[in-house]
């Protein structure tokens, strides 16, 4: 049985009609209920600003999936999903530096997930997108949240998603110290 996600008021950032349908459908199969879909960066910051104006969610939001490539990227300020999630950890006037974000996209490789992660992306998630894929992700947002971390030119959630105890390198954030 999948896991009961119809509580979860989810926002989708995706330009392309096809896709928003495709996500839609997964939407319904996960019993996610009110997701709001908008087509852009600018309107994914309205919508989070100024969230009970939207009557679609319960006046909040509590995960974004964003496409990293979005159609526009450059053209009059546009920024693809990567560099809005890097302005929602970042800039001082966001208006959800906490929001879970996953970010979707079609190409990954090790530097894109690098490049992803120090962004402040919570989770990435390959398209095309599959049901099991995209409630595995939601899982680990809701089950498993990680705490967030402020460094010179970082904020987001922790990036390592264990403590190893056979990492030989150097420890240094303070409750790495105090746990050993």
């Amino acid at each position: 049985m999948p896991y009961d996600l119809s509580r979860l008021d989810l926002l989708l950032v995706e330009a392309d009609p096809g896709m928003q349908a495709t996500w839609r459908s997964l939407f319904v199969g996960l019993g996610i209920r009110r997701p709001l879909c908008v087509p852009g960066t600018a309107q994914a910051w309205t919508a989070l600003a100024n969230p009970i104006a939207d009557a679609t969610t319960g006046g909040k939001i509590d995960v974004m999936i964003c496409r990293w490539e979005l159609p526009g990227f450059g053209a009059d300020g546009a920024e693809d999903g990567l560099a809005f999630a890097r302005r929602l950890r970042q800039d001082p006037a966001s208006p959800n530096p906490f929001l879970p974000i996953i970010i979707a996209t079609a190409s990954v490789t090790r530097d894109r997930v690098r490049a992803a992660l120090d962004a402040g992306v919570n989770e990435i998630l390959v398209l095309p997108p599959s049901a099991r894929a995209l409630e595995t992700r939601l899982r680990e947002i809701i089950e498993r949240p990680r705490t967030f971390v402020r460094g010179e030119s970082y904020f987001g959630p922790d990036r390592r998603r264990q403590a190893r105890a056979d990492y030989p390198g150097p420890f240094r954030r303070g409750d790495d110290r105090r746990r050993r």
